[in-house]
């Protein structure tokens, strides 16, 4: 039986707002950008799992940029990596290959939208003609090589404290505490111009670099800002995006294998 009762509220007009067309531009631009760092951050994820099909060991890649195009010409073991005085070599492209093969190609299109990416770990590389550059590629699993790499100083380690200022083209990351399972803090952050940071920092100067790359690259893509960010504090104590907690992988368990 139908009901006579009102399911919509009368209309009637409403007040004329102008909206600032500038303010809407400046919005949309924010969010065209923030896209585009999602896409770039999946195609680095993308353009690593595909070399590692050829060369399961392979840390970077060397690429060639000319105004026409860009070429991916060799895989390379880790670069930094100091147990290898001269790095190792798993795979050089051949001066013309007649077929080549299928992670390459899907290789050689990733890279234009990965190198869209802020903060990319590139250097060109000396001794080579201009244009050719070394990327590394990320760890196959991000978060849980950040945890590791922190876990090797605090085992206990469950989550970073840090603020974010994202704009376009730019991720600023400030990390403040390292934090343990009962949620204070294990080690405090020093500002970084905090020339007077007690020797307990050293290990701190070393990893810097890593751990705010990996931050970056898990803010950057979408599926990860979802799974490991939690937004701290009341909205009026944020900035930006704010203050946020990186809730590090957990410890896999341990296999009946491994225990026995």
């Amino acid at each position: 039986m139908p009901n006579s009762r009102p399911i919509l509220a009368p209309t009637g007009p409403t007040p004329y707002r102008r909206t600032d067309p500038s303010r809407s531009f400046q919005d949309a631009l924010l969010r065209e950008a923030e896209a585009q760092q999602g896409v770039a951050a999946t195609a680095y994820e993308l353009l690593a799992a595909h070399a590692r099909t050829h060369a399961p060991e392979a840390a970077a890649i060397e690429f060639e940029e000319t105004p026409a195009s860009l070429r991916i010409h060799a895989l390379w073991a880790n670069p930094r990596d100091h147990r290898y005085p001269t790095p190792l070599l798993l795979w050089r492209r051949a001066p013309a290959l007649s077929c080549e093969p299928p992670w390459l190609r899907k290789a050689d299109r990733l890279l234009p939208a990965v190198l869209l990416g802020v903060d990319l770990p590139v250097i060109e590389l000396a001794g080579h003609r201009p244009g050719r550059h070394l990327l590394n590629l990320p760890a196959p699993d991000v978060a849980a090589a950040l945890a590791s790499r922190i876990r090797r100083t605090f085992p206990q380690a469950t989550a970073l404290l840090l603020s974010l200022d994202v704009r376009p083209r730019a991720i600023t990351v400030q990390v403040a505490n390292i934090v343990g399972p009962d949620g204070t803090s294990l080690h405090a952050i020093p500002n970084e111009h905090d020339w007077a940071a007690p020797p307990a920092q050293t290990w701190w100067r070393l990893n810097k670099g890593h751990v705010v790359r990996a931050v970056r690259h898990l803010w950057a893509h979408p599926e990860h800002r979802a799974r490991v960010f939690q937004a701290q504090g009341h909205h009026s104590l944020l900035w930006n995006q704010g203050l946020q907690a990186l809730v590090l992988p957990p410890i896999p368990a341990l296999t009946a294998s491994t225990i026995s």
